[in-house]
């Protein structure tokens, strides 16, 4: 039964994990009435993302209900239909979107992780260092954090939709050279580029154990009008196919 219609704000949306630690698919959002982070998970993907598709910066409608087989304390279960309302676009540098991600970032990965231990949530942000990069097969993330006392380098697996979905992309159009070109649009020179955050989520089987949700990645320096004008026009093109990528 639902216990609440909630107004949530993707920002990212995860694939399955299915070895241990088990993991569901899921879309993780902002709670309109409370500012705070909720997962809904299982989420319900048919094929290659769910249907219709869920844009991420989208304003969703959704019934929810506690996650009985979830222990995280900020994880909902979806009940009836997902509704899409409004789009948060991504000009002046993604000024409209920051003010969502900026409560929720944390001074490292290590007081992340202690204060999910201690029952807060299980979901938030942490910058990276810049010389961050992305590993492959299984793809995973290498990082130092960039504020705070972060003890040594992070390696952390990657269930974010979004760069599953990229690599998936690379390998049907770049044949032999797809792992080198997907590097280099999201690897190293990604985290030089743009002033990323990175959404981690506690595993609900092993709380002790952390992965990658999703990223935010404004750019350093903001688009001008004509730049912004020219990437709403290529999203819109790409929403045109079947295997569009949000943005």
């Amino acid at each position: 039964m639902s216990d609440l219609t909630r107004d949530l704000l993707v920002l990212a949306k995860t694939v399955g994990a299915n070895e241990f630690p088990v993991e569901r698919p899921s879309v993780i959002g902002i709670d309109r009435e409370t500012g705070s982070l909720l997962r809904c998970t299982p989420f319900p993907w048919k094929g290659a993302d769910s249907d219709p598709p869920v844009r991420r910066w989208s304003w969703v409608q959704l019934d929810v209900a506690a996650a009985l087989r979830d222990p995280r304390p900020d994880s909902r279960e979806v009940a009836g239909e997902v509704v899409a309302n409004a789009y948060i676009e991504a000009r002046d540098g993604w000024k409209l979107r920051r003010p969502f991600v900026r409560p929720h970032e944390h001074p490292s990965l290590e007081a992340f992780a202690e204060s999910a231990r201690k029952g807060g949530p299980t979901l938030g942000y942490v910058r990276p260092r810049e010389d961050a990069d992305l590993m492959l097969m299984p793809l995973r993330l290498l990082f130092r954090c960039a504020e705070g006392p972060c003890t040594a380098p992070h390696e952390l697996p990657v269930l974010d939709w979004e760069l599953h979905e990229m690599s998936r992309l690379a390998r049907e159009r770049e044949g032999l050279r797809w792992a080198t070109a997907f590097r280099e649009r999201w690897g190293a020179p990604f985290f030089a580029r743009f002033d990323v955050r990175i959404l981690i989520s506690v595993f609900a089987q092993a709380p002790s154990r952390l992965y990658v949700a999703g990223l935010f990645y404004p750019p350093r320096v903001a688009e001008d009008a004509h730049e912004h004008a020219h990437h709403v026009a290529h999203r819109d093109h790409r929403s045109e196919g079947t295997s569009a990528v949000e943005v």
